[in-house]
């Protein structure tokens, strides 16, 4: 009888208010294999990660150690448990030494209570040796590389007796060289008969280093098995194919304008930032919706981050409407009518414990203001237009908006773009975890904006939303376009092996 998997969930679900964010999972983490989580951004790897970690509490189903039902889960308890959860950016402190940061919280101590530095020193070697990871143990972190940093991370997991290894987004800041060191790393892991879940957008490093896959896609489990049994273009069409709701999957409206004589709003030329993305050259113009397709860490949201003067190019040119343009900044954008809603937006577009009217005015308090006072009554009636414009639920301009739902958080963030009246609006991931009904509505303001003349770039993982939104598509792969298509003549298979292929 085979032993049984060192994690286990069983039909687990997590939801957060009225928002699904995961459905009925089941996965097991076995002992020398590696487990690869695939999915987009929203598609609930995160939250799965989360659940094995004990951060959050499923709402239902089991989660079980080493066939052993674990309740009421903390991440103190998992630790314990021999989960360890390594993540994209470092949790290291840098000015402390290698050793100092393995042994942070958990210092081995003599009989008089202080810190035994030989014995610690013991114990790492043994861990060293056993893993065969070299280290220096009194290097201080700031001066280690960021394979070094991770293998730091990995030792200090070792050291707490880990058998579980959770790794998300571990080859980020890596060179391939360093990627292939860390592989490396990996497989001594697994041949010592610890278990490993990889999390990555890099496909190539999936196929390279996972023994089975998991593939999620709006909180669901869409495929899980062995590695060989799927291969690119179908991990690509399951990750990303969806089929819509009709009210969704509405045809969009022909474009109008003939390229050989209109005039782009904006014309990039050669736009390249190092390591980001390089040589991106395209136009976009008023009145029609361009999409950037392509898998997350493509360059897709890397350049509208340029666009938006939140990063800053190495070299190339952006072009307004025939004159050069330099955006130093957000506000710089802003002024120029570029406004973006990025893809995180708790991270990055919404204050969560303000309230509606406090989110939707913030991008506007310019014109709110008379006198150098605010005006209630104006910042009241811009919030109520919105609210009336985008269906925005609950209709209250003082509800907290971390307490709305996912659909109705993307409302407001895009209405307090609205009243600037972008010329430009780029749409980062428009519709990540947001239900059927308000892609409808999001969607149709989209179309409402490119219809009013205003030029649309959407970015977007979804395949169905590509091909339902976009009057031309632009497919990213490894930093720069590889492909551009209409989109009233592409069909889903070819787009899906223009992405993946």
């Amino acid at each position: 009888m085979s032993a049984a998997p060192l994690i286990e969930t069983i039909d687990v679900s997590k939801q957060f208010g009225d928002f699904v964010a995961l459905k009925s999972a089941n996965i097991s983490v076995v002992a020398g294999r590696v487990l690869g989580f695939v999915g987009s951004n929203g598609a609930g790897k995160s939250t799965l990660i989360r659940v094995i970690t004990g951060a959050h509490s499923p709402s239902s189903g089991e989660l079980k150690v080493r066939g052993q039902r674990i309740e009421n889960a903390d991440p103190a308890l998992m630790r314990r448990l021999g989960v360890a959860c390594i993540y994209q950016h470092s949790s290291l402190v840098p000015a402390l030494s290698a050793i100092d940061n393995i042994f942070l919280g958990r210092q081995i101590r003599n009989r008089l209570r202080l810190i035994d530095h030989r014995a610690q020193r013991r114990r790492l070697e043994e861990v060293m040796t056993q893993f065969g990871i070299v280290i220096d143990p009194h290097e201080f972190i700031e001066n280690l590389s960021p394979v070094a940093q991770k293998e730091v991370e990995i030792l200090k997991a070792l050291v707490a007796n880990a058998d579980v290894i959770l790794m998300d987004e571990p080859t980020a800041w890596l060179s391939l060289i360093e990627v292939k060191a860390l592989q490396d790393t990996i497989r001594k892991l697994t041949s010592a008969g610890k278990g490993v879940v990889y999390i990555s957008h890099v496909l190539d490093e999936v196929f390279e280093i996972c023994d089975d896959i998991t593939i999620l896609r709006d909180g669901t489990m869409v495929w899980t098995g062995p590695t060989e049994d799927i291969d690119r273009p179908q991990l690509v069409n399951r990750m990303v194919g969806n089929v819509l709701d009709s009210t969704v999957r509405v045809a969009p409206k022909a474009q109008g304008h003939s390229r050989s004589t209109a005039k782009a709003y904006l014309s990039v030329s050669k736009l390249t930032r190092k390591d980001s993305f390089k040589d991106v050259t395209f136009d976009v113009y008023a009145g029609e919706i361009l999409s950037f397709a392509g898998l997350i860490g493509s360059g897709r949201t890397e350049v509208a981050k340029v666009l938006f003067g939140d990063d800053k190019p190495t070299s190339g040119q952006i072009m307004k409407q025939g004159s050069e343009v330099t955006l130093k900044s957000p506000r710089e954008a802003i002024a120029h009518g570029i406004c973006l809603l990025p893809e995180d937006r708790h991270a990055e577009g919404l204050c969560l414990e303000h309230t509606t009217l406090e989110n939707t005015v913030i991008p506007s308090l310019d014109v709110l203001t008379k006198h150098s006072i605010l005006s209630q009554s104006a910042m009241a009636d811009l919030c109520r237009r919105q609210i009336h414009n985008l269906n925005i639920l609950p209709p209250d301009p003082d509800k907290v908006v971390g307490r709305m739902s996912g659909g109705n958080q993307q409302k407001v963030l895009l209405g307090k773009w609205i009243e600037k009246q972008p010329q430009l609006l780029i749409l980062d991931e428009p519709t990540v975890g947001v239900d059927v009904g308000a892609k409808a509505e999001i969607y149709t303001t989209i179309r409402n904006l490119r219809d009013a003349g205003a030029a649309v770039i959407v970015i977007s993982s979804d395949i169905e939303e590509i091909m339902t939104l976009s009057d031309r598509i632009l497919v990213f792969k490894n930093g720069e376009i590889a492909d551009e298509f209409d989109g009233s003549k592409i069909d889903n298979d070819t787009l899906i092996s223009a992405i993946g292929g």
